[in-house]
């Protein structure tokens, strides 16, 4: 009878220790879920019409230091629960997405504006920290789609093109945002270093999971995913995935897309088209373009509309540095 009680003992110990497992698992994937706005498996949480948006106190910000300094705070912040709860794939993504805008937001733009050749040395060490978040945040994400398709990654940054086709037909409307941030920061590293052979041989892959992303949703953001296929096409050798006439295509759906409100949309005409063609008129057409959007027209896009004219500017006061005039 003793035993017996003793036995009792163990498993009423055994179950209290589970329930206790059990509940915290529950309470790191609400919390994921909460912050991320996604499952448990990377399903994005479905959201009444007319709701208010959380991300509207960042993207809606017309000021771009509030957000640099707050984003490497929350950027941890996440970094945190993914630690404490790594197979959550909602949270991963957004990590990864945070560590992307952190490259680019608060190191990369930063890292612009050191133009003095003094600095020479430390903008390319700046340029390095950029790659580095943007590459992590590209993986992270990755890792995620790794979980659901074992093989994806592989196909995607291989060259067998069939592979690549399979993979991303698995792609559904609701992973185009996660595809949208992992391909801006394999990209946006590419720019960094186009001559590093561990990029330039996955261009292709990375362009067709964009593509299917503008199948699955032509309008998203405003049109970035058309202007990030812009400046791939336009910039990579034909022989890795480049193709000029539909880069000048894409433009076209971004434009059309945006409606003429995103400064960004601009900016990639001037750099990636009007620069390597000598079109000069262009070039200071486009930013011209840029600078007369009103940012009130469209809050949503406040934050990168604000940046975006920032970039404008800095190009149309260095136009001189761009085309010499013979």
């Amino acid at each position: 009878m003793k035993l017996y009680s003793k036995q009792i003992v163990l498993l009423v110990s055994l179950a209290m220790v589970v329930s206790f497992t059990s509940c915290k698992s529950m309470i790191l994937n609400a919390a994921s879920t909460g912050i991320s706005s996604s499952n448990q498996n990377g399903v994005p949480s479905k959201v009444k019409e007319g709701s208010p948006n959380p991300m509207m106190a960042f993207m809606g910000e017309k000021d771009p230091v509030i957000v640099q300094e707050v984003l490497p705070t929350i950027l941890k912040l996440y970094e945190i629960m993914h630690i404490k709860n790594p197979d959550h794939q909602g949270n991963t993504i957004m990590l990864g997405s945070l560590n992307v805008m952190y490259a680019n937001l608060c190191v990369e733009s930063k890292a612009e504006l050191l133009t003095d050749p003094r600095q020479l040395d430390i903008q390319v060490e700046e340029f390095e920290r950029a790659k580095l978040h943007y590459l992590r945040g590209h993986d992270l994400i990755f890792s995620a789609f790794e979980t659901r398709w074992p093989g994806f990654t592989q196909a995607i940054m291989g060259n067998d093109e069939q592979a690549i086709k399979q993979y991303t037909a698995k792609l559904t409307k609701g992973d185009v945002n996660a595809a949208y941030w992992a391909c801006a920061g394999f990209f946006a590293s590419f720019a960094l270093n186009p001559l590093d052979s561990n990029i330039i041989g996955s261009i292709k892959g990375h362009i067709a999971v964009l593509e299917k992303a503008c199948e699955l949703d032509p309008e998203y953001s405003n049109g970035s995913i058309w202007d990030v296929l812009t400046q791939i096409y336009v910039a990579a050798p034909m022989d890795f995935g480049g193709n000029y006439e539909r880069g000048i295509y894409c433009h076209e759906q971004a434009l059309k897309v945006s409606k003429g409100l995103s400064a960004s949309i601009y900016v990639t005409e001037a750099k990636s088209i009007c620069i390597p063609s000598g079109d000069r008129e262009g070039f200071e057409k486009a930013l011209n373009t840029a600078l007369e959007i009103n940012i009130d027209d469209y809050p949503a896009n406040a934050l990168m509309n604000v940046i975006g004219q920032k970039k404008a500017q800095r190009l149309l006061d260095s136009v001189d540095d761009y085309f010499i005039e013979w």
